[in-house]
């Protein structure tokens, strides 16, 4: 059933109303129609329309819509050349740089899936996330492939691709880079490995190639897989379809009352979160690259080079986690910075502090800013954002209402029962962005992804909130373990699995403890097995072993070591009673 059936008969027939639309904006619809194309016609459609329009920025040099589409088919007939073909996947182990928009939409066009993971991801954790999807072709910047090669043998790669920040910088950029980090990352011997291409090389293939990429790939189709540790707090891969984003793109500016996309054009948007994150890669790189606006595209985030950008660049757009709008009210040089240029400042990731945003939006009032953060829910099961306050009313606390075309509702948790206003259950959520599965995981796709009585898939978040009368939700707590640290997902489980292999550990035990600028940080409570008796060298064998097992975010900031834990009555670690211990100081 397409979804403006379902959005009908939901209205119609089975008595669930959305009450939430009349704080829609006038020009915002209740439905929406979606293109029957995939995530690289969208891009294609829009370099035909404006060529000459400025597509990215990176560190001072502008590519043009013509030129990237380009370098897109480049890429993509150098992707043919080395054997990638419409049954691979090609993993983007990138920053935002030019390199991974450039292999984003090539890999779309050949027909093979995205495989986007954080160039940060410990040795251990590329290995999986390779193998999860089988990939043999990965892109990584040279910074990281050192990590790359601690794992190289146990993959079955046929060609890893080396990109460099310098690929994209002039001369005196390059010469600045070289003197302040390049000369900090290790040479690589091409000659030495026949798996290894530079990027220039690789490109070199594309623009001598006389192929006709022509792929089969379809609107419906899985086209990109994000990882998450999903509503179970299991690490897995969410295949997503192009439609699924290109519907977030449609929903996002049918809310900025922007229905023929015209009204966004050339603007700016300042690309900082990540490109293997949802709302990076949607809401900051394929949203403005459909409508012919322009991402600046950011690969590290700091605060004093932010607020230079800022004021190079004066964007209309800037998108964040909480940390991040943290860090820039901290900021000297933000002080300074002119927001008169702002149409929108949005916010996800985590819930944002009610302080937090009146100390925000204070603080770019101040300095010409006319707009207010507009905060979001979503998750990467709906590629990210599907909730966001609206720009009519503004309800402290409120994580917003859903976006056009998509429908929430709470129900009793363990249950497919609907509740009514005001009481709390777990969020569930159905519409055009909802994922197609978790890559290859039928059972753990089965456990979020349910049908409920009204015949429709529901995709349920794990999550604890309600809606009030007007139709508008509020985030209560998580169902699942879960930490957010720095809008990251940090999975205790999973942290507590790789503690545990330290031969010195009895218990373990990990949670997310209050913290002013991260919202929560990773603390993990150890209790030693007996005859060991030096804690200090433990805990620093333990942080060894976390940094090779784990990304840098799920590495605990604190170890505390205990003569015990809390145990519940059927033996296992009281997780919840530690979580007090915080919570009551």
């Amino acid at each position: 059933m397409n979804i403006t059936s379902l959005i009908q008969e939901a209205d119609d027939h089975l008595n669930y109303k959305r009450p939430w639309l009349k704080f829609y904006n006038k020009n915002t619809p209740a439905n929406l129609s979606y293109p029957d194309k995939t995530i690289y016609e969208m891009l294609s459609a829009r370099a035909e329309k404006d060529p000459e329009y400025v597509a990215l920025e990176f560190m001072g040099k502008k590519t043009k819509y013509q030129k990237l589409h380009k370098q897109v088919d480049d890429c993509a007939k150098a992707l043919s050349e080395i054997g990638v073909t419409d049954k691979d996947a090609v993993t983007i182990c990138m920053p935002n740089t030019p390199h991974a928009v450039i292999m984003f939409y090539a890999v779309n066009k050949l027909g093979a899936i995205a495989n986007m993971i954080h160039p940060l991801s410990a040795p251990r954790e590329m290995e999986f996330y390779l193998k999860n999807v089988d990939s043999k072709y990965i892109i990584i910047g040279n910074f990281s492939y050192m990590n790359l090669q601690k794992v190289e043998e146990n993959l079955d790669l046929k060609k890893v691709i080396i990109a460099k920040i310098s690929d994209f910088l002039g001369k005196r950029m390059t010469m600045g880079f070289w003197a302040l980090e390049g000369h900090k990352i290790p040479k690589i011997n091409y000659k030495e490995n026949d798996l290894l291409i530079s990027w220039k090389n690789f490109m070199d293939l594309g623009a001598k190639s006389h192929q006709f990429i022509n792929s089969n790939m379809k609107c419906g189709d899985g086209a990109v897989v994000l990882y998450t540790g999903g509503t179970t707090g299991i690490q897995k891969g969410v295949l997503l379809s192009n439609h699924n984003f290109n519907a977030l793109v449609i929903q996002c500016l049918a809310h900025l009352n922007d229905e023929t996309m015209g009204k966004i054009k050339k603007d700016k948007i300042m690309c900082i979160l990540p490109m293997f994150h949802g709302f990076g890669l949607t809401v900051c790189v394929h949203l403005p690259l459909c409508v012919g606006a322009c991402a600046i595209l950011v690969p590290k985030f700091n605060a004093t080079i932010f607020a230079d950008m800022f004021a190079k660049h004066k964007p209309q757009y800037i998108a964040g986690v909480p940390t991040l709008y943290e860090a820039l009210l901290r900021s000297k040089k933000m002080k300074k910075t002119d927001f008169s240029s702002l149409k929108g400042v949005f916010a996800g990731g985590d819930s944002v502090p009610v302080e937090l945003k009146k100390n925000f939006d204070e603080f770019i009032s101040r300095r010409g800013g006319k707009v207010t953060m507009q905060e979001g829910y979503g998750l990467t099961e709906t590629v990210t954002v599907s909730c966001l306050i609206p720009n009519t009313i503004d309800k402290p606390s409120s994580m917003g209402i859903p976006l056009p075309d998509m429908i929430y509702k709470i129900v009793k948790e363990g249950t497919v029962e609907d509740l009514p206003p005001g009481e709390d259950g777990e969020i569930c959520i159905t519409g055009p962005t909802v994922m197609l599965e978790y890559y290859k995981n039928p059972a753990e796709t089965e456990k979020v992804i349910k049908t409920h009585n009204d015949g429709f898939k529901w995709c349920h978040t794990g999550d604890l909130g309600c809606m009030d009368e007007d139709g508008f939700f509020y985030f209560k707590s998580r169902i699942k373990r879960m930490i957010k640290s720095s809008g990251y997902s940090v999975f205790p489980t999973q942290i507590e699995n790789v503690i545990n292999k330290h031969q010195a550990v009895s218990l373990s035990c990990v949670i997310g403890v209050p913290d002013k600028y991260q919202i929560e940080k990773i603390k993990a409570f150890i209790v030693l097995k007996k005859g060991y008796t030096d804690a200090e060298k433990v805990k620093t064998e333990i942080m060894d072993l976390c940094r090779e097992y784990l990304a840098i975010w799920s590495v605990p900031r604190e170890i505390e070591i205990r003569e015990e834990l809390p145990i519940t009555m059927v033996g296992k670690v009281d997780w919840l009673k530690l979580k007090k211990e915080y919570s009551e100081v």
